[in-house]
Parts: structure tokens; C-alpha cells; sequence
């Protein structure tokens, strides 16, 4: 992973230089390729045309009338076209002789006036010539009516006619250097013009502001969050592609000429997806991408070209690049031109921001269109981080990162300096209050720095020595500050988020505990700044006065109207944020609560209404959905499937956001929402307990797990692969009593209170000695064997890492050729999943610290032993039996390897989930004997080195070579997961498709 550290992005910066060198290898003038081909017959080849209106920096788009100027032309052209076909043909060719669709796409036969008259109407439509083509001497863009004229045998009078009629036409239509650089001029003062305010703050990557108490405008989050750059896979398409190793960066523009940047075995492309949670800066960053280009773009035409482009407008049937070009405006006419090129940056904000249910098919488009087969084009898209999941676009993934303490410290003091305020008292409330200050004190004397208080896995004793300088409470108050689940830190780490506590702090002195709370609170400072809340007594509000209970209660259905698409729905200029014409909304609040709420920062109001921002329009549809909760609480009105259709319930709707901040309405106890919402969406339910701040009670928890662990299994109820997989994702990313909800034997762990340590709970199966037919039908005989039936999990492999005595443990790593600093993170760190990235060496270090902690020897199976574990004795072709089943393993059924797929056999069903699973959710998948997920998932380890004979020869812990790998994985097509299937790797690598199995030579007999 790379982390990418603080730094200032400035005109000269890291950003700047990056961004040039992203933009290498563009030629040194534009290619000649023609804005839009011409259309023979056609009046108009672009449709809705718009041109530019450029004054002062101002960029104001406008539909072009020019009936006088094509009089004027006609009447110049008319005396030199009577002479018949030939003449014009060779007049035509003579003006437009780089850009034959023009030179010969006309009907130049008929009268003189219909011929002059068709082709200047087709011509002032067409617009300005490529740069140097046509019959220009300078190789400056030139109007095609212009060219045209331009040739024609003059006397003076008839030049200086012709050069009033250019200029005219100029003067209307500007040339395309002066609509690029309105266009620029127009996107820095339309966007960017905060961005001096931009706080650095911290990136990683992976590859193969607020005003003081007394004003009340809510002001742009203007940040730099932390990214993580994960580089599609690469490698031939014969076989699954695996993940490149990370690198570390220090900003965005670093990141991004990484990504430019070819790996072995791939072509050299300029395509990444920037994910994000709401409010964690996308789209800032992305803005601040466009200020970087813009200079460079304003001084040179050769320079790349940011064009911004919000896709939450993009709403209707419009083809990608119509409905791109109109965004653009007049700029929009040369878009093929900039594509073309390679001078176009395309910067896509909002992915997830279109219809959700044309979300697939335009996201599709964006990919075929833009995007594949164009390896040399700029672009970075902005999504939602859940959204994404099923828009992938295949490209290299920039994911935003929560702040960590140290950034959280250095956003608030610098946001607080301006209102004379001290930022560290916010600071330790947030952490945990005075003992966790208490214990930061006693950190600092030992010469620990606040980075290491924050991300050291145990309180250490050496380097510095802390441990002796701690009392037992004091590191009780660190334990919870650094790794309890709801620390308030977690809200503090969103810049939206954080801005909003510094607000509600300065204003209140408090601090709320979940994001549901913190917007309740927000709103009630805003209310109370336009006097709609009772005075109580000079420092306190009561409730809201009879207009503002009239205003909240227009917003809480202006919301709810919006959300539930019941008005005219399109997306605002920031590209995310959904608004309603102010025609069809006027019913729902009334021109004096529009000005009231637009005075309290809640509302930006125009020709379009919209909330100031996505989370506080989440926030009111949040109370609409409290008020139609289930009674006692609400009317009873809203059923959680109205919102997540049975049918298709794990996939999201838009709804989710709202959900969990309802949660942190019920801050003593979310039990209420969790109940409405556990059976319809088992993840959003989970999402609830962990975003929502809210406090939830352990016996709502145990119902939850008594509810969905028998779903992981239930193929009747649930037959949908990604629905069961929702399910493990819901439980295995929550915890009770600091254990793993799901509880299941073999998939979590348990507490080992002889030792006071977690160690992991294995469910061994029995395979008895015997026969069995290995490979291309060898008969061969093994002993008696012991195996996992499912995978090493996260939570499993995890109380290895935080053990003590576990992976910093000098003892497990003897002889071996290796040993990692750390472990490489895994890409889905949810408890019942497998863990993934774990690297070869490490299985052998983590099976000895089991070995110690079990009592007996435990081991990685070999070749053989996992072979015979699958196949069985009568040499099965997949762990069930012969031929392929779709839905019966973790692989990728689909089509993403194409034709050859195709011609292999290899395409079986329509099933991709496109990660790991929790472990053991394929019960038709497992063998007869019930052992899990020997197909697919992920490619387990083997004891056995690449190219023995038969696993004869020993494992080698002291050696670099390749060891074998069985099973195939999440992203494998159905032939790798066949259980006769062989494939390798090295053991030092770290892919998140390869996991653990485990083996003992003894038989164990458990009953599981």
C-alpha cells in the first residue's frame, strides 16, 4: 500500500509536474481531425449547436442566429457558382482540401442559389476548420465559411465585404482557442475558486474549511483525503489476471502518472475510478485535478484539456458523447476533436449519481465508449465506493481514505485558527475525552509521537518504551480510543463530517456522537442563526417556532419527494447533488420557506431547488423515514422492501444513506431501524450498527446472527449467490462481546482463557487412508489426512497478527527465506471471509504459532493430500461431482475474458460477485463429506514447490521457488476451479486471490 503522506499542491508542485507527466507523449501539434463531419442534405449536423459568449472571463452559452450573416454570404457566393458542377467542385476542393468530408460531401448540381444557400447553411453549422486544415496560411482554426470565401477572385471591395462578414461571424461565434479558454475561465470561477483554501492532507495508494460561530454560510469542504490506488489486474487473457504489487505515492498527481505508467504485460493507459464515501472529497479532488491543467492549458493549445463533466445529468436517452458535448457548451462542438487528440482530460463526477436503474447501461457506455480500446486517454471517474460494485469499469481504482488523527488534529487547528479557538480540547473530546488525553501525556513522555499513538497495534516496549510508563487504565482509555469500533474519531475522519462537528462545536460547545445526531444538531444551529428555533435563555434553543416547524416539515417532504424520484428529478452543476425544477416543488414548500431555508444554508435555490449538500438531503429523508417506521414509533406506512425490492435486495438503491443515519437518530439504542430493516437488507442493517454511531443492544445482536447465519446456507429462501454473500458481509462485519458475530465453527475464533489470547476455531473432516485417483487418472495411495473445511479466515488469520507471541514472534519464522516487516492488507478485511494477500511464508509461520497454541502440528496439505480432499476416490471433476453447475462456486462465470472464453467452454453462467465470499456459502459447492469452497474463492497454498514430481519433494521454507496453488479463485473462469486444476505461485507474493487451507496428519475426529 502506498501512503501517501501531506503536501501542498501547488502550480509548481508535485500535482502540476505529475499532470504533465500523465500528459506525456501528445504530439507536438493537434492532430487534424474535424470537429463534427458534415452531413450531406443535412442543415444541420449538430443538433442544438451552442457557441460562446466570452466577456471578462465569462462563459455564457447561447443558440447562434445568423439569417443577415448568411444573406450576406449568399449574395458574395452567388457570382462565382453559375458556371455549373465542375466549378464549384474545384472551389470546394481548393477551401477544404484537408477535410474531404466536406470537400466532397455536397450535391453541387441545381441553381446557383440553392447550392450557395444549402452549403453556407451546412457550413456555419459545421463551424471552425481543424487547425491547419483548409485553405489557411498560418494553420490557425479558421470558420469554414470563411475558407470558403477566402478563395474566391476578389477585388478590394469584394476583401474588405468578405473580412466585415468574418469578423461579424467571429464576433457571434468565437474561434475554438478563445471557447477553450472561456471555457477554462469559466470552470475556474464557476468551481475552483476555493481552492486556494485547499487543505493537504494525506494519499494511499496501491498499484501492479469553517466560519467562525457568528456566520451562518455553510462553506466547501476543500481537502485532499487519503487515497488508495489499486491497479486493475493484468496478464493474458488465457488466464485470470492478478494484482500488481503497491507502490507509495505523496498526492494525486503522483498517483495518476502511475497509473500512465505500463506494468508488464499490459499497454500504457491513463484510466482511473476516484471511490469515495459521501462528503469524503471526490469531487474536490477531482476540481483540483482540473486547477492543476488549467494554467498550462490557458498558456499552451497544445497542453491537455480538463473537461468536467457531471454525470448525475445525465438522465436521458442521449447518446454518451451528445449528452457530453452539450454539457460542455459551446466547447462541446470540438469534443471528438479533443478526444481525438488526446487532449481532452475527462474528468467524470458522479458515477453512481445516474438513474439507478440506467446506471449498468450507461456505465457500460462510458466504458466501451470511452474508455476501452483507448489505453492513451485521460480519464478519472468519481463513484461512490458501494456503488461501484456493479458499475466496474475495469480501470485502476483511486479509493479516498478516512483522515487519520494526526490529519484530523492539523483539519481542525487549521480550521479553528480563524475563530481564535484552540483546536485540541475538539480534538481529545473526539478521541475519548480526558483519559485518552491522559494516556496521549503519558505516551509523549516516554518520546512516543502521535502517529505512533495511534497506529501501533499494542502498546509497545521498546522504541519507545510506553508500556512502563502506562498505568492499566491508561492503556484501557488507549484501547478504546485506537481500536474501539465506535470511536468518534470514525465520524471525524469524513472532511464533510468533521467540517460539520467544528461548525456545531463552535456554536454549541458539544459534541455529537454519529453522524444522525451530528446533522440533527446541524440543522438546529443553521435553524437557530435565521431565528426558527425558541429562545430558552441567551446560550440555549428550544424547539422550532411554529415557521420552523413549517419549514422543517416542506424540507422532510421536498426530501422525500426528491429521493423517491415523486417530483422532476436532474442533477445540480456540482454533478451530485440532486435538484428539482422550481415549478414542480413549488407545491411542496411554499416561496417564503424556500427563502427561509435557502437563509439557513439548507437550501440553494434558483431556477432549481436542491439541498446544500447530499448528506443533510439525506438527513431529512432520514426523519420522513422515522415518522413511517413500524408503530409504536412511527405510522407504520413504510415496509424496508419497498426500498430494497426482494427480487434484486443486495443491490443498492439509493436508500442506504438515509438508513443509517436514521440509525443515529435512536443514539441510546438503534435496535428500532435495525429490526425494520434486518430481514429486507441483512447488509444495510450492518452498515447501520457500524456508520450509524448509535449504540445497539447485545440482544438485538444475537437475533440478528439467529436470523442470518441459517440464510448463508438457505439456497431455497435465498438462491441468488450475491444475496447469500450480502448476508456474510452483514455478518461477518460486525462483532459481540469483541468476537465475530458469526460464530460458526471453523469460521471465526474463540477465547482462549488459559492463555488470555483469541486463537481460531478449525472444523477438521476427516478423509480416511486409501486410494484415489490423482491427475490424468494415477492411481495413488495416501494415509490418513485431516483437513479444514473452510479456508483460513480473516478473523482467524488476524489473531495470529495481533497475538503478541503471534507474528512478531521470532520463533515461527526460523529458516525461513523470508519474513515479511508486515502483512499486506487484505482487500476485503471482513471476518468470514478468506484471508487473502496472505504470502507463502506466512502460511508456514501462522500454521506453526496454530501448531503451539492447538497442541499438535498443524500444516499446509500438499498437492496430493488437497487433491484427493476434492476429487475424492472416484476422481471428481469439481467438488460436487462431473461438469460445471452455475452457482455452485466463487468464480467468474461470465463473459469477461470474451470470444475465447467462449470458444473454451469456459463461459458457464451469469454469476460474478467480483471479490471473496464468506467462507462456506456455496453449500451445493462443498463435497460430499462437506468440505467448503475447494472451488473458487480463493487459490489455497500447497506444501508442494512448483515442478516436483508428484509433491515428492519437500517444501523448502529456505528457498525462493514456486509453490503450487489449487482451487482457483473469485475471478477465475470455471476450468482453474476444477479440482484437477494446477497453477503456482511465488511465495513471497501477496495476491488478494490466494489464501489458506489448513491440514494435520493425524485424524481428528470433531463433530461439526
Amino acid at each position: 500500500m502506498w501512503e501517501l503522506t501531506a503536501c501542498s499542491l501547488t502550480e509548481a508542485g508535485p500535482l502540476h509536474n505529475a499532470c504533465a507527466a500523465w500528459g506525456r507523449g501528445l504530439p507536438d501539434r493537434i492532430c487534424r481531425v474535424g470537429t463534427r463531419p458534415a452531413v450531406p442534405g443535412m442543415a444541420s449536423p449538430l443538433p442544438h449547436r451552442l457557441t460562446a459568449h466570452v466577456t471578462g472571463g465569462v462563459y455564457t452559452p447561447h443558440t447562434m442566429s445568423h439569417p443577415n450573416l448568411l444573406r450576406e454570404a449568399v449574395d458574395i457566393l452567388m457570382p462565382h457558382v453559375g458556371g455549373g458542377t465542375a466549378e464549384r467542385e474545384a472551389l470546394l476542393s481548393l477551401a477544404f482540401y484537408g477535410v474531404p468530408g466536406l470537400a466532397y460531401g455536397f450535391e453541387v448540381a441545381g441553381k446557383p442559389q440553392v447550392f450557395a444557400v444549402n452549403c453556407l447553411k451546412t457550413l456555419f453549422d459545421y463551424g471552425y476548420l481543424p487547425p491547419g486544415a483548409g485553405a489557411t496560411a498560418d494553420g490557425a482554426p479558421c470558420h469554414a465559411v470563411a475558407a470558403l470565401l477566402g478563395v474566391l477572385e476578389v477585388g478590394v471591395e469584394g476583401q474588405t465585404r468578405i473580412a466585415r462578414l468574418v469578423a461579424n461571424i467571429e464576433a457571434r461565434e468565437p474561434s475554438p482557442r478563445k471557447v477553450e479558454i472561456g471555457y477554462l475561465e469559466w470552470l475556474r470561477e464557476q468551481y475552483l475558486l476555493n481552492m486556494a483554501q485547499y487543505t493537504p492532507l494525506a494519499l494511499r495508494a496501491q498499484v501492479p474549511a469553517v466560519a467562525p460561530a457568528a456566520e451562518a454560510r455553510l462553506r466547501p469542504v476543500i481537502a485532499s483525503p487519503a487515497l488508495a490506488l489499486l491497479r486493475a489486474g493484468v496478464g493474458e487473457v488465457a488466464e485470470p489476471a492478478r494484482q500488481a504489487e503497491p507502490e507509495t505515492f505523496e498526492d494525486i498527481g503522483d498517483a495518476l502518472g502511475a497509473v500512465a505508467r505500463p506494468l508488464p504485460g499490459a499497454a500504457r493507459r491513463r484510466h482511473a475510478v476516484l471511490l469515495g464515501e459521501p462528503g469524503a472529497g471526490k469531487s474536490t479532488t477531482l476540481l483540483k485535478l482540473a486547477d492543476g491543467l488549467i494554467d498550462a492549458a490557458i498558456a499552451d493549445s497544445a497542453a491537455p484539456l480538463p473537461l468536467y463533466v457531471r454525470l448525475g445529468r445525465w438522465t436521458d436517452d442521449r447518446p454518451l458523447e451528445r449528452f457530453m458535448a452539450d454539457e460542455l457548451g459551446p466547447l462541446g462542438g470540438h469534443l471528438s476533436s479533443l478526444l481525438a487528440s488526446l487532449r481532452g482530460v475527462l474528468l467524470l463526477d458522479g458515477l453512481n449519481e445516474m438513474p439507478a436503474a440506467l446506471r449498468g447501461e450507461k456505465a457500460k457506455a462510458i466504458r466501451d465508449a470511452l474508455l476501452e480500446g483507448h489505453p492513451e486517454r485521460m480519464a478519472v471517474v468519481t463513484c461512490r465506493t458501494l456503488d461501484y460494485g456493479a458499475l466496474d469499469l475495469g480501470v485502476d481504482r483511486i479509493e479516498i481514505r478516512e483522515m487519520d488523527p494526526p490529519r484530523i488534529k492539523a483539519f481542525i487547528d487549521n480550521h479553528l485558527a480563524p475563530a481564535g479557538r484552540d483546536g485540541a480540547d475538539l480534538f481529545w473530546t473526539l478521541a475519548g475525552g480526558e483519559a485518552v488525553y491522559d494516556a496521549w501525556l503519558a505516551w509523549q513522555r516516554a518520546g512516543a509521537t502521535l502517529e505512533q499513538f495511534w497506529t501501533a497495534a499494542d502498546v509497545p516496549t521498546a522504541d519507545p518504551d510506553v508500556f512502563h510508563e502506562t498505568t492499566g487504565n491508561q492503556d484501557k482509555a488507549w484501547r478504546d480510543a485506537v481500536h474501539g469500533q465506535r470511536s468518534l474519531m470514525a465520524l471525524a475522519s469524513n472532511p464533510f463530517m468533521l467540517t460539520m462537528l467544528i461548525a456545531v462545536y463552535l456554536d454549541t460547545g458539544r459534541v455529537p456522537e454519529n453522524r444522525g445526531d451530528l446533522m440533527r444538531r446541524f440543522v438546529r444551529v443553521l435553524l437557530a442563526r435565521e431565528g426558527l428555533l425558541e429562545r430558552v435563555s441567551d446560550t440555549e434553543w428550544g424547539p422550532p417556532t411554529p415557521e420552523g416547524h413549517g419549514v422543517l416539515a416542506a424540507l422532510g417532504d421536498l426530501a422525500w419527494a426528491m429521493q423517491a424520484r415523486q417530483v422532476e428529478v436532474v442533477e445540480d452543476e456540482r454533478g451530485a447533488m440532486p435538484e428539482a425544477p422550481i415549478d414542480t416543488v413549488a407545491h411542496l414548500l411554499s416561496a417564503e420557506q424556500r427563502h427561509r431555508a435557502a437563509s439557513a444554508s439548507l437550501l440553494v435555490v434558483g431556477e432549481y431547488v436542491r439541498f446544500v449538500h447530499h448528506l443533510l438531503h439525506e438527513h431529512f429523508v432520514a426523519l420522513r423515514m422515522r415518522e413511517r417506521l413500524p408503530a409504536p414509533i412511527g405510522d407504520g406506512t413504510l415496509a424496508a422492501a419497498e426500498l430494497w425490492p426482494p427480487e434484486r435486495w443486495w443491490e443498492r438503491t439509493g436508500w442506504e444513506e438515509a438508513a443509517i443515519q436514521l440509525a443515529g437518530l435512536y443514539a441510546d439504542d438503534c435496535s428500532p431501524v435495525l429490526r425494520w430493516v434486518a430481514a429486507a437488507n441483512p447488509e444495510v442493517a450492518a452498515q447501520c450498527v457500524l456508520r450509524g454511531g448509535a449504540r445497539v443492544a447485545d440482544a438485538t445482536l444475537e437475533a440478528l446472527r439467529d436470523a442470518w447465519i441459517p440464510r448463508l446456507t438457505d439456497t431455497g429462501g435465498d438462491p441468488m449467490p450475491e444475496a447469500r454473500a450480502a448476508v456474510g458481509r452483514a455478518l461477518g462485519m460486525l462483532t459481540l462481546n469483541d468476537l465475530p458475530l458469526d460464530n460458526r465453527p471453523g469460521v471465526s475464533v474463540v477465547w482462549d482463557s488459559r492463555t488470555g489470547r483469541r486463537i481460531p476455531d478449525i472444523a477438521w473432516v476427516e478423509v480416511p487412508e486409501g486410494p484415489f485417483i490423482f491427475q490424468n487418472g494415477e492411481q495413488l495411495w495416501l494415509p490418513a489426512f485431516s483437513i479444514a473445511r473452510y479456508p483460513v479466515t480473516c478473523a482467524q488469520f488476524q489473531a495470529f497478527v495481533d497475538d503478541p507471541g503471534g507474528y512478531a514472534d521470532d520463533r515461527w519464522w526460523e529458516g525461513l527465506a523470508e519474513r515479511p516487516a508486515a502483512p499486506a492488507e487484505a482487500a476485503w478485511p471482513i471476518a468470514n471471509h478468506p484471508r487473502e494477500g496472505v504470502a507463502w511464508f506466512e502460511a508456514v509461520a501462522f500454521c506453526r504459532w496454530l501448531s503451539d497454541a492447538l497442541g499438535y502440528e498443524v500444516r499446509l496439505p500438499t498437492e496430493r493430500e488437497w487433491e484427493k480432499a476434492a476429487r475424492g476416490t472416484d476422481g471428481r471433476e469439481y467438488p460436487w461431482g462431473d461438469g460445471y453447475v452455475e452457482g455452485r462456486a466463487n468464480i467468474d462465470e461470465t463473459d469477461r475474458f470474451g470470444l475465447w472464453s467462449q470458444l473454451n467452454g469456459f463461459v458457464k453462467g451469469r454469476h460474478f460477485v467480483g471479490q471473496t465470499n464468506a467462507a462456506g456459502i456455496y453449500p451445493d459447492g462443498a463435497t460430499p463429506s462437506g468440505i467448503c469452497d475447494l472451488s473458487g474463492n480463493v487459490w489455497e497454498w500447497t506444501a508442494t514447490g512448483h515442478g516436483s514430481e508428484h509433491d515428492e519433494e519437500p517444501e523448502h521454507v529456505d528457498r525462493m521457488s514456486g509453490r503450487v496453488v489449487r482451487g482457483g479463485s473469485w475471478l477465475s473462469p470455471s476450468d482453474s476451479a476444477s479440482a484437477a486444476f494446477r497453477d503456482w505461485s511465488f511465495p513471497d507474493s501477496h495476491d488478494n486471490n490466494v489464501g489458506v487451507r489448513l491440514a494435520v496428519s493425524a485424524l481428528i475426529s470433531v463433530s461439526r
